[in-house]
Formats: C-alpha cells, sequence, structure tokens
C-alpha cells in the first residue's frame, strides 16, 4: 500500500512539473511574439540633418520673407555688427516695417520660411508693437541679427479690393459655416427669393453684406421687374425688395434683363432713388462669376496686376472659389492691397 501511495504522489508531481513547464514555455512564446510585434510598431529614430547652415543661407531666406510684403528697397538698411566678437555674426539689419504688415505677421513669415532648418530663432520684443529684435544661429554660433521696427505713419496703398460672391449654394453646410467664419470683409449676390431673405439673418450675424440682384425672372412674383409689367406692378415689386432687404443699400440688375435695356428702367431706378437706394448694372463692375472655371484663377490674378495706387475694384467671383482658394487670395494683402467692404468700393466708383 505504501508503496502504491508513493507511485501516486509521484505521477502527481511528474504531473506539475509538466503543467509548470507548459505554461512557461506558452509564456516564452507569448513574450517573444510581443516582442517581435512591438519591433513593427515602435516608431524608428529617424536621422536628422544637424550640419551647421551658411550664414548665406540665413541671409537669403530672410530676403525671401522680405521679398514676400513687397516691401520699398529703402525700409531694409544694412547696419555694422552689435556684437564685435562674433565672427561668424556678417548679416546685420534694420527693417522698418509699413502699417499692414505688423511685426508678428513678419516674424511668422520667417519662421515658416526656415521650417526644417537646423536653426535656433530668438525673437526678442524690445518695444510693444514698435521694435524686437531676431537673432538666428545655427551650429551654435550666431549668423544673423536684425532690428525691427514698426512705423505707423507708412502707409503703402497698392489698391484696394472688394468681393462679391455669387452661387453660394453650391457650396455644402460645413463649407458655408467655415466661409462666414473668414474674418476678412466680403458681400454674398443673392437672387430675390424667400430662401435668400432667410440667409440675410445669418450674413449680417456673421458681420458680411449683402447685395441682392435683380434677374431674369424670380421664382416670387412679388420681386420680378419686367419691361412688360405696368408700371405700378414694378413699384410693387420695389417696395417688396426694400422690405424684405432692408439692410441693402444698393442692388444690381443682371446684363441679360431686359429691364436693363428698356425705358422702363429709369422709371425703377427713379423708385430706388427715392428711397435712398441705388440701382446698378452688374455687369459695370469686374464680373469673374460667369467665367469658365479653369480660367478663373488666370483671369483673377490677372486683374489684380491691374491694381494701382488709390484704385478700387469690386469683384464678382464664385464662392467655391473664393472659398477653396482663400489660403492663396489672402496673400495678396503682402503687396499692400487692401480688402474693403462691397458698399464701400460701390460708393467710391460710383462716386468717380
Amino acid at each position: 500500500m505504501i508503496s502504491s501511495s508513493s507511485s501516486n504522489q509521484s505521477k502527481q508531481r511528474t504531473g506539475k512539473f509538466r503543467t509548470v513547464f507548459i505554461l512557461l514555455f506558452a509564456l516564452a512564446v507569448f513574450l517573444l511574439i510581443a516582442n517581435i510585434l512591438l519591433s513593427f510598431f515602435t516608431p524608428k529614430e529617424i536621422e536628422i540633418n544637424t550640419s551647421e547652415i551658411p550664414s548665406d543661407e540665413i541671409n537669403s531666406l530672410f530676403l525671401k520673407s522680405v521679398s514676400e510684403f513687397y516691401l520699398d528697397d529703402g525700409l531694409l538698411q544694412k547696419i555694422k555688427s552689435p556684437k564685435k566678437k562674433e565672427d561668424s555674426l556678417t548679416h546685420s539689419y534694420r527693417l522698418t516695417l509699413p502699417y499692414d504688415v505688423p511685426i508678428p505677421v513678419f516674424l511668422h513669415s520667417i519662421f515658416g520660411n526656415f521650417t526644417g532648418k537646423n536653426v535656433s530663432i530668438s525673437s526678442l520684443e524690445m518695444i510693444l508693437n514698435k521694435k524686437s529684435l531676431l537673432e538666428i544661429s545655427s551650429g551654435k554660433k550666431q549668423k544673423f541679427y536684425t532690428e525691427i521696427f514698426q512705423d505707423t505713419s507708412i502707409h503703402r496703398d497698392n489698391g484696394s479690393i472688394a468681393f462679391a460672391l455669387t452661387d453660394y449654394e453650391n457650396l455644402s453646410e460645413v463649407e458655408l459655416k467655415k466661409l462666414l467664419e473668414i474674418p476678412e470683409s466680403f458681400a454674398f449676390l443673392l437672387q430675390p427669393k424667400n430662401k435668400s431673405t432667410e440667409f440675410t439673418k445669418t450674413i449680417l450675424e456673421a458681420r458680411k453684406e449683402y447685395i441682392v440682384e435683380i434677374t431674369v425672372s424670380s421664382p416670387n412674383s412679388e420681386f420680378t421687374l419686367a419691361e412688360k409689367f405696368p408700371f405700378v406692378r414694378n413699384k410693387l415689386a420695389v417696395n417688396s425688395l426694400l422690405r424684405y432687404y432692408p439692410r441693402n443699400t444698393f442692388f444690381f440688375v443682371h446684363p441679360l434683363s431686359s429691364l436693363l435695356s428698356s425705358n422702363m428702367f429709369e422709371k425703377v431706378r427713379k423708385e430706388f432713388t427715392k428711397r435712398k437706394y441705388a440701382l446698378y448694372s452688374s455687369n459695370s463692375f469686374t464680373n469673374l462669376s460667369e467665367v469658365k472655371d479653369n480660367e478663373v484663377e488666370t483671369r483673377f490674378y490677372g486683374e489684380i496686376e491691374k491694381l494701382k495706387k488709390a484704385k478700387i475694384i469690386l469683384m464678382l467671383l464664385p464662392a467655391d472659389y473664393f472659398y477653396t482658394s482663400f489660403d492663396k487670395i489672402k496673400n495678396i494683402k503682402k503687396k499692400g492691397i487692401r480688402f474693403v467692404l462691397p458698399s464701400t468700393a460701390v460708393i467710391q466708383l460710383k462716386g468717380k
């Protein structure tokens, strides 16, 4: 009996050792697989170019920012190095920025042009919004120094532009919401119908403007002006337009409207004038709303090139182009071109 009991205990111990061995083996296999998987998902150390950037390259990138803002040559002057012990400091300037180029905006351009470069950039504001020091080093050597001044008495005037956006219905709700959040002045060109009367509230809440364009026909007969209508009928339409679009101080007439070339046009215009509203042909402004999609950009920048000092244009532009290209469009402000309210542009253009 004792022998049998001893044999059973031995078998039990052997079974326990086998179980422990299997568990340890399984754990080892699990750890091996986990280690292999981690090797795939663990980020590899990326080799960064730590080579020293030559001072001439740093100078070239700085001058690139100056050229992007179309600053006059006289605003940038070379000065003697204020740190004589720094033999590597070979480029020192004094830069004066005009009123329309704030120091932070210019510095933002500098940082953008040096993205990915092995440099250390230091910007120290000496006088709030008036003077900053810019220093750039590479390879632990100071290589560039600039004193930046803001002169609010220097006002560049390379022309002004106002935007009136057409066909806003082509944008999605998300796109339209983002468009309204753009912190620039522009107007929507609306067709007189119930949907657009509701949209005017949204426009005004976003601090934008709207212009109503009288077309060949309107889905709402009460807004329709036509050559064939009796004068009384057209007069009632004028009253309806002014009642539903009270914040609109001027109206456009579509160039294809028969009203524009008829004898009735002057009578209708007088009705608007009596109520201190103006009536213009939308074709008398820079109209790119009906240009082919692949030609809009070429025509747009062609018009920008024509802008000169003290000149102002009101441009009718498709809303989808303005929305998708705005990051590029806003860069024209670097040239000293101002964005103004469409109402301002209309008043100045028609006052000439």
